[in-house]
């Protein structure tokens, strides 16, 4: 019965838009997320009116636009939808309420002043660059009111430019503090200006930003998260095509570890005697607090090039306060120098959640835990490659 059932009503339902089928679910979005947009929203809208409020006039019909409400799900809930730049907005908003503004004196029928108000705004958005559909609802506040008394062009200034100054501004400070913050141009590890590993191959953006500028209507989708869309699709597929094999199937379970209170002339020597760059700082019951490498060794020492740090050597070895800063490195710990912001992946992870971790996060190797959050395994880059070729190779052998 309920196959029966769903077979009438899904179509239907989709169609309808109820079910999404072949869009993003709303529900994909963490609650969390949902929750800061909605306060920042709250903020914002009191911000906006309780300046209205306070700077204009007393006796003005109009003190806050309808309208900053539509911007705001713009603003907040698709910050970065090219219909809710700054352009897009302030422009919108300004470009419309003159617009609208003038065929109120222009035009005496209703009828005529709305659709040519509608018209004039949407030809000028394209004309302008500056498509921002709550634009159309404040061109129409001057026409409504004609009705009963012509607005004058200071309608302009109050409300119109004051909702839209403020509303940017609290738009730009919200959303500095809730989005997270845009990768960089450049490798902040390595401090080259390579594309990374993931964007050197297949469609590049260039690609993607031609494509948008060559398609037909607006696109609300802009040419950096059209570029992340694709990117996560890709290792859609590549899961797809890789089947179920998970991290704590590739990782190295035999792990050299070391605890926080370990002499750092001890680690010193764990690293040289089993060849190794990274050592993981656990607790008594394997919980990850930290890593320590061979580069935290070197991290103090402030030197500009190789020869200071032969200089710095031989100033050690020839001061007579040498005997003092010995003990005092003698005695320090693994915690005084490990690394307690830590990039870690779950055990029953797939795999190819460790491709951007090791290609573009600068990373030689993953620590992995458990569903207790205990240390069970380390990937490193040499794994994944062995895992990426082996399955390659077998799928060759069964085709």
């Amino acid at each position: 019965m309920k196959s029966i059932l769903r077979t009438i009503f899904s179509p239907l339902l989709t169609r309808l838009g109820i079910i999404k089928a072949d869009s993003q679910r709303l529900s994909s979005i963490p609650v969390a997320q949902r929750l800061k947009v909605a306060g920042a929203a709250c903020i914002a809208l009191f911000v906006v009116t309780l300046s209205s409020q306070h700077l204009a006039d007393p006796a003005s019909t109009v003190v806050l636009l309808a309208s900053m409400g539509a911007s705001a799900v713009l603003l907040f809930g698709l910050p970065s939808s090219p219909l809710a730049k700054p352009w897009s907005f302030a422009a919108g908003h300004l470009i419309s309420a003159a617009i609208g503004l003038l065929c109120s004196h222009l035009f005496t029928d209703m009828a005529v002043m709305a659709a040519v108000t509608i018209a004039l705004v949407l030809f000028a958005m394209y004309l302008f660059e500056c498509m921002h559909p709550p634009g159309g609802a404040t061109a129409l506040v001057p026409v409504i009111a004609s009705s009963e008394q012509l607005l004058g062009y200071e309608f302009l200034f109050l409300p119109v430019a004051l909702n839209v100054m403020v509303m940017l501004m609290m738009a730009l400070l919200l959303n500095r503090l809730l989005q997270p913050r845009q990768q960089r141009n450049f490798d902040p590890v390595h401090l080259h200006k390579d594309v990374s590993p993931m964007k050197r191959v297949g469609l590049q953006p260039e690609d993607l930003l031609h494509a948008l500028n060559h398609y037909q209507t607006v696109v609300d989708v802009s040419e950096t998260d059209l570029e992340q869309i694709y990117q996560q699709a890709q290792l859609h597929a590549y899961q797809r095509q890789l089947g179920a094999i998970l991290c704590r199937d590739i990782m190295s379970q035999d792990l050299i570890c070391v605890r926080a209170d370990t002499p750092l002339a001890t680690a010193w020597r764990l690293l040289q005697k089993h060849k190794i760059r990274t050592l993981p700082v656990v607790t008594d019951n394997r919980q990850l607090i930290g890593m320590l490498s061979v580069t935290d060794f070197l991290k103090d020492i402030s030197v500009p090039h190789y020869w200071g740090l032969l200089r710095h050597m031989i100033n050690l070895s020839l001061h007579s306060s040498a005997k003092r800063q010995w003990r005092k490195h003698h005695r320090r710990q693994v915690a005084d120098i490990m690394r307690s912001a830590v990039t870690a992946i779950r055990d029953d992870e797939h795999i190819i959640e460790l491709i951007p971790k090791l290609s573009e996060q600068g990373l030689h190797q993953v620590p992995v835990l458990d569903a207790n959050q205990q240390l069970v395994g380390m990937v490193t880059q040499s794994d994944l490659i062995a895992a990426l070729y082996a399955n390659s190779r077998q799928g060759q052998a069964v085709a």
